[in-house]
């Protein structure tokens, strides 16, 4: 039943954050992307899977698109397409 809340944030709540930071620590310390966290990043890539989105640009657009909302899902600035491309190169994939 709707609780009132967008499908994404009822998704995100099935997750483990705890087993995520886990494996996030094995593979990769998050050291060189202070202010976009592996869980920012997850949280693109889901949303760009739900849309089915084509590429960063279209992703960085949708989710820019409404600030409060990206906001309530754990992002202080608007996303830049530089930073999410950036954090898909560096980061390893097994995460």
């Amino acid at each position: 039943m709707n609780a009132g809340r967008y499908v994404l944030s009822q998704i995100l709540d099935l997750i483990h954050w705890q087993t995520l930071t886990r494996l996030a620590a094995k593979y990769e310390p998050d050291s060189k992307h202070r202010h976009f966290g592996f869980r920012q990043q997850f949280i693109c890539m889901v949303f760009a899977q739900m849309t089915s989105r084509d590429g960063l640009r279209d992703i960085v657009a949708c989710l820019n698109a409404r600030p409060a909302t990206l906001y309530h899902l754990g992002f202080t600035d608007p996303l830049a397409r530089s930073t999410l491309a950036d954090a898909n190169e560096s980061r390893n994939w097994r995460i």
